[in-house]
């Protein structure tokens, strides 16, 4: 089953605005030689606003943000709780599910499904182990 990010518009604004307005400035002035890195970077985070999203499959949670991918185990979940960190994450909005699933700094994955309540009840289902505290 598929959800995809949910997505906040002043995060949106405020991406699109930092890369369309220096490209709209590099075209009008004609500087074509820094189109070459600017254009890609564009290309980057568009990939990353359009193909963010999780998809719970029988065995895993695979969490997909643009180019980057994650696999997490069910076994593997220890804790999912509400949070609103700002931390870098495979989530556009700050409207976010913390997922404990290792130890320390690394050990989490932060993820913003549109359909939270969907997404709980079947994570809920796969992991039995797993605390939800609050949910």
């Amino acid at each position: 089953m598929y959800f995809p990010s949910k997505k906040d518009l002043w995060f949106g604004l405020v991406i699109w605005c930092s890369l369309l307005l220096p490209l709209v400035i590099e075209i009008r002035d004609h500087h074509w030689h820094e189109l070459a890195v600017l254009v890609p970077v564009i290309l980057l985070f568009a990939w990353i606003w359009f193909e963010t999203g999780y998809t719970i499959t029988e065995t895993e949670l695979l969490v997909k943000c643009g180019p980057f991918r994650e696999k997490i185990p069910f076994g593997k979940i220890r804790s999912v709780r509400r949070s609103r960190a700002l931390c870098s994450s495979p989530a556009l909005s700050l409207d976010r599910l913390e997922i404990r699933h290792g130890q320390g700094f690394t050990g989490f994955t932060l993820v913003s499904p549109v359909d939270t309540a969907a997404f709980l009840e079947e994570l809920k289902k796969r992991c039995p182990q797993a605390d939800f505290p609050g949910l």
